[in-house]
């Protein structure tokens, strides 16, 4: 496996960069309530980080992506950061407050991209000089 940016087409890059930001927003406030604060990893949030190894594995290895799978993971990626930013919505007297943090915020998008990425991702062959046919 090898880290091979420039060959990646766009899919591969936005692949790429969007697990970079779901695991920078782990160190980031997944909740925010002002005096309370806890960051992605005491929420527990590297479990999402699951629905990524599928699709970053397959582009690690160069290898086609089954694009099926691929979204389901993605989009199981970004209902779940949405439903756990919902079960962080409570009542203060008499309004409703959201108490998700940036990284959560963070989260939600960088799986967004993952999903895009997904849909856009392609293997890039590339040829070698070296070999006879």
């Amino acid at each position: 496996m090898n880290i091979k940016f420039k060959e990646w087409n766009f899919g591969g890059k936005l692949i790429f960069i969007s697990t970079l930001l779901a695991i920078l927003s782990l160190f980031m406030s997944w909740v925010d309530a002002g005096i309370v604060r806890a960051s992605g990893f005491q929420q527990q949030g590297y479990l999402f980080l699951v629905l990524y190894i599928y699709p970053v594995y397959k582009l690690l290895k160069g290898t086609k992506l089954n694009k099926v799978l691929g979204l389901i993971c993605s989009i199981l990626a970004v209902i779940g950061s949405i439903a756990f930013l919902s079960s962080k919505s409570v009542d203060l007297m008499g309004t409703t407050v959201n108490a998700g943090g940036v990284g959560l915020y963070l989260f939600i998008i960088a799986s967004i991209m993952l999903t895009v990425g997904i849909i856009q991702y392609k293997v890039v062959q590339v040829e070698n000089p070296d070999m006879e046919i």
